[in-house]
């Protein structure tokens, strides 16, 4: 209640509408679906009343008589926002779209954080959580723990129990697609530079590109893949500089596929300081496709995530797993990435 004004209730709909109670609780919270038949006339005078008297749905009452709210809880990692955010925001879209509303929360590695936020969403209600983090290796024993006896969470990349559903982008088929366009292109030494040698997706990319430039015939030597000793996804000016002296001066790769847009630009940028022209002397490819790709000189050729088919499956999973147990053959999705090109390869 705000300012003494009294909540809007489904009798005071009712009333007005001169319908039961159970035939606007049918229509605007679903219940009595096997017992309630309402017309269309009257769906549509019990929707245009309850927007008049701004009626919300009692969330608490809803859960309490074991409904469910339609809310979802939503898990961001903190790190790699710009890749979070556009997909939080093509999730919302999608969760919009078939009458779910988000809470969100924002953790990194932090097992004791995770379990309060899962905690909290449990009390206010969720019917699911998404949880939207990449799972580092040293975390898995403590989420693990974190994780038992919950029920429809939905976890990305890859789950920490093995019943869980789970939801991720197909990164070796990235690097695959990464690694085809430049070996077409010409490109005889193909050189990849990673954030961090302890995240997974990194070493599941490193090994991507071994097999697939081994594919082509091309060197597969330990010293065309650099690694960031600050173990950062963020390029600081002399991490730039450590790649190019090492990738390019030192060991003459002719392409560089970058972790990210943003590891990509600065290393464009690092290249032109030492008189190197990207694509004539160097290409250089990113990694999520993000608006900064499209505004550089020369645009960036990238991997584009697919935000808008990962929503689609994440809700996929979200109803599938409210309405029973998912067979193991369907817990796992899986969207597969598509190549961008522009003009710096």
């Amino acid at each position: 209640m705000v300012n003494g004004e009294r909540k809007v209730r489904l009798q005071d709909i009712a009333e007005k509408a001169g319908v039961s109670r159970a035939a606007v609780g049918h229509i605007l919270n679903n219940s009595g679906l096997d017992c309630v038949r309402v017309s269309e006339a009257t769906r549509k005078k019990i929707l245009k009343i309850a927007e008049e008297l701004d009626y919300r749905p009692n969330r608490a009452a809803q859960r309490l008589r074991g409904m469910p709210t339609r809310l979802i809880g939503v898990l961001l990692d903190t790190v790699n926002m710009a890749v979070f955010s556009a997909r939080l925001a093509a999730i919302e879209a999608e969760a919009h779209a078939r009458s779910y509303r988000l809470m969100i929360g924002q953790v990194h590695h932090d097992a004791d954080e995770i379990k309060t936020y899962l905690d909290d969403f449990i009390d206010h209600g969720m019917d699911a959580i998404l949880c939207l983090f990449d799972v580092m290796q040293d975390t898995r024993p403590r989420l693990k723990k974190v994780f038992e006896k919950r029920k429809n969470i939905i976890l990305h990349s890859s789950p920490i129990l093995k019943t869980q559903p789970c939801i991720r982008v197909e990164t070796s088929y990235a690097i695959k697609l990464l690694v085809d366009h430049l070996a077409e292109r010409g490109r005889k030494r193909i050189a990849l530079q990673l954030w961090s040698p302890s995240d997974l997706l990194m070493s599941i990319r490193s090994d991507a590109w071994k097999t697939n430039v081994k594919g082509w015939g091309l060197p597969v030597a330990n010293s065309l893949i650099w690694t960031n000793p600050e173990a950062t996804q963020k390029p600081t000016s002399e991490a730039v500089d450590h790649c190019i002296q090492n990738l390019v001066l030192k060991n003459k790769a002719d392409a560089i596929i970058a972790s990210n847009d943003e590891w990509a630009v600065r290393i464009i940028q690092g290249l032109h300081r030492h008189g190197l022209s990207v694509p004539e002397d160097i290409a250089v490819t990113g990694y999520d496709n993000l608006d900064i790709a499209d505004v550089i000189e020369p645009g960036l050729t990238t991997i584009d995530q697919c935000h808008a088919s990962y929503a689609k499956e994440a809700l996929n999973l979200v109803e599938e797993s409210l309405a029973g147990p998912i067979p193991s053959s369907k817990r796992i999705r899986v969207i597969l990435p598509e190549l961008v090109v522009r003009e710096s390869t």
